[in-house]
């Protein structure tokens, strides 16, 4: 696994960035953080916030004209968050806070600033802070005197002159009444190892151009016009503080341009969404300014604008407390640190592999990708937890098996145009619609329909096992090719999926697009405008093909179709994906919920997993086909969900009819002890499900030790209890066998190997 690419993917992420507010401040105040902590009503940290990219605070604060107001997002929404309003109660009721500084230890550079206005006092205090000696030169009396005359309406005199105090106490040296002639700043310019010159007048005083100054003296310069009112202040404030790195840059030569992009303001990439959000409207202060409790109502407005479309949108993200710059660090501690043990294993096989948070993700980071790489890098290194996929592996291996792999041409023919595949799982719910799904196609394709009944190899790849997974295909690509290369006509989207991304000259049609262009059975049975929730299977998220045909579908079939927040390319998944169901069955459980909150009405889907998932949890679900061939609207949709060991029995069931009713021929193939029987009550049976546990495994624990006698016998009950250890799993059964029959009393499995005397 390429780690550093891994990491690359991250910076991608945009959630980190900050908001149009603070990229379209000049100086780039924390907007968020300071609205954060006024809403928890701690004035005191918002106001070190604030000081923290806000020099001269308690005068900055009050005059500043916030541009970044226009670019609040809640401005169509209610009405800008009154950021400027807030700063003044930040400053108002937090001006107190206490504040630690380290002590800076002091440079043998001298830096001289010419202007005590906004701007010079702001690169003095920065270069200040970086331990240069600043001395100012001011011409006035006092500094600020011109802000001062600009906004003395606002700003009181001895609020300046504490400020001033203030820049005294750092030890920045202050000439007042010292007026800088051309001669004196020949002087200053020999003297210091920089010069800012941070007044509006210099073009008139020194008679000279910002080009030829710059040019002949590069250590001297330039700030912005002179504020008196009518221009930003907090651009000023911007001036100085850019004139500052300048300084300090070249000072200790280095680049004067490097990574300065996003210096002053600048366009946020952040993407945020509000629709689905209630803003409320704008406080108004009753008095002059906001009072405690009104400026805590006025930041609560704030929405906190941050991206997080992934997390907003996948419960995985949600409940692992991730976003995918946090999840790719996981990735990469599990992977380069620890290398995989127990750390984060859990995490990473509860990932649905559904791609929901690259198609809402504004860069398409792709989790499930990145996820999918790391359960395959888990398993070369031998570090992925057997237990997480062993049985959706078995049961691959089962279904590609004899058991229920079969291929074949159209009866009475020795050639196929197309080849029908339902997969696994319609094989396993629905075996009779697969019959007759295999009918209408024969009857409506010229040219002739094979059948292939087998497994795409899909649980291999959501498991990370790479090199089973290509086998698989493999596999299936050669019997398709001896087949004649037909067209493979697709019940199942990840078959569909699969078969698309890995049979490049194969084409690959799905059911749904046929029954589409086909037209339906002539038999086929209206309904009566029922209005249903369409579920898109999550592996057709860039299929508009498929999903147009199951409307129109729908449609025809006389049905009105809800489209759920989550549809189409951003269908949510149901909970099976990525294997979750075995490796996590509790949180897939609460996927399932998640997704089923999002309608009242029924469902309809098209996956038979999603279907039966569904409907395990109370949701009445259609499937597609329940509406083609189901004949009883009111019962089609509650056909019992198949237990584990149904569906195994179905898909077994099925290949052996198919053989003797479409091509007269028997299976003779029988499981070990198939014909043993069993009494299983419900809450065994339940049990059973939940631990994966066959009814096969059961017979073929208590065959074995009734052959054997290799059991324990509890002679108080009549009760014996057997073990046998089936490939990598030893399964454990109490029973007691009653005339001809075994009744099952308890049952379950582990990994422990038990070794006979």
């Amino acid at each position: 696994m390429d780690l550093d690419k891994l990491l690359s993917i991250q910076d991608r992420c945009i959630n980190d960035n900050p908001p149009a507010c603070n990229t379209q401040c000049p100086i780039h105040v924390d907007v968020k953080g300071i609205t954060l902590e006024v809403g928890k009503g701690n004035f005191e940290e918002a106001y070190k916030i604030l000081k923290k990219r806000m020099p001269f605070t308690n005068i900055i604060g009050l005059i500043c004209d916030h541009p970044c107001e226009d670019f609040c997002i809640t401005k169509n929404l209610g009405g800008a968050i009154s950021i400027h309003e807030l700063e003044k109660a930040v400053i108002a009721y937090g001006k107190n806070a206490k504040i630690k500084k380290l002590p800076i230890p002091k440079l043998s550079k001298k830096i001289a600033v010419i202007g005590g206005g906004i701007s010079g006092v702001t690169c003095a205090c920065d270069l200040n802070e970086k331990g240069y000696s600043v001395d100012i030169f001011e011409k006035e009396n006092m500094l600020a005197n011109t802000i001062f005359e600009a906004y003395k309406e606002k700003l009181d005199l001895k609020l300046i002159q504490e400020e001033i105090s203030k820049i005294e106490n750092l030890g920045i040296e202050i000439e007042l009444n010292s007026e800088v002639t051309p001669e004196k700043l020949t002087d200053i310019i020999a003297e210091y190892d920089g010069v800012y010159i941070g007044t509006g007048e210099w073009k008139e005083k020194f008679d000279i151009d910002e080009a030829t100054l710059q040019t002949q003296i590069e250590k001297v310069f330039i700030g912005g016009k002179l504020v008196t009112g009518n221009e930003s202040v907090i651009q000023a404030v911007a001036t100085g503080r850019s004139a500052a790195v300048s300084l300090d840059r070249f000072v200790q030569k280095k680049s004067l341009t490097a990574s300065r992009g996003k210096e002053g303001a600048y366009e946020s990439v952040l993407e945020v969404e509000i629709n689905d959000q209630e803003v409320l409207p704008r406080i108004l202060p009753k008095d002059i300014a906001f009072s405690r409790e009104e400026a805590i109502d006025e930041a609560l407005r704030c929405i906190q604008c941050e991206c997080h479309k992934c997390v907003k949108a996948c419960i995985h993200l949600q409940k692992e407390k991730l976003d995918p710059k946090a999840y790719i660090r996981t990735i990469n501690q599990n992977e380069r640190i620890i290398l995989g043990d127990h750390y984060a294993n859990k995490t990473i096989n509860s990932c649905l592999e559904c791609g929901l948070c690259g198609a809402v993700c504004p860069t398409g980071i792709d989790m499930g990708e990145i996820i999918k790489e790391t359960r395959r890098s888990m398993v070369s290194k031998e570090k992925m937890p057997q237990s997480a996929h062993d049985f959706a592996l078995k049961d691959m291996e089962y279904t590609n098996s004899s058991y229920f792999e079969l291929v074949k041409h159209e009866p009475g023919t020795n050639n196929s145009s197309y080849v029908f595949y339902p997969g696994c799982q319609l094989s396993a719910t629905y075996p009779d619609y697969v019959i007759k799904v295999y009918k209408y196609l024969m009857e409506k394709i010229q040219g002739g329909v094979g059948l292939y009944l087998g497994c795409c190899g899909a649980p291999a790849d959501f498991a990370g096992q790479e090199e089973q997974f290509k086998n698989s295909m493999a596999k299936i690509y050669a019997n398709i090719e001896n087949l004649g290369k037909p067209v493979v006509i697709t019940a199942c989207s990840t078959c569909f999926n699969n078969f698309t991304t890995g049979m490049g000259d194969i084409e690959i049609k799905s059911l749904w697009e046929v029954f589409n262009e086909n037209g339906l059975p002539s038999d086929v049975k209206l309904g009566d405008g029922k209005i249903l929730a369409v579920h898109d299977a999550c592996t057709t998220r860039k299929e508009k093909n498929i999903h147009e045909s199951i409307r129109n579908i729908a449609k025809s079939l006389n049905y009105k179709i809800e489209e759920p927040k989550y549809t189409k390319e951003t269908t949510k998944c149901c909970g099976f994906g990525g294997v979750v169901y075995f490796a996590n069955k509790e949180f897939s459980k609460e996927v399932t919920e998640d997704r089923i909150k999002e309608s009242d009405n029924d469902f309809l889907a098209y996956c038979a997993m999603c279907r039966d998932l569904f409907t395990l949890k109370g949701k009445k679900t259609y499937h597609i086909l329940d509406l083609i061939f189901g004949n009883d609207e009111e019962n089609i949709s509650d056909i019992k969900v198949p237990t584990l060991s149904e569906r195994r029995a179905n898909r077994f069931k099925l290949k052996k009819k198919m053989l003797k009713d479409f091509w007269g021929e028997l299976m003779e193939i029988k499981d070990e002890y198939e014909d043993l029987k069993i009494v299983i009550d419900d809450n065994i049976r339940n049990k059973m499900e939940d631990e994966l546990i066959l009814e096969s495994d059961i017979k073929k624990v208590i065959g074995e030790a009734e052959k054997t006698k290799n059991s324990f016998f509890n002679p108080e009950n009549g009760h014996v209890l057997a073990w046998r250890r089936l490939v990598n799993v030893t399964f454990w059964v109490e029973y007691q066998k009653v005339e001809d029959s075994f009744n099952i009393i308890n049952a379950y499995s582990h990994r422990m190997h038990v070794t006979g005397v």
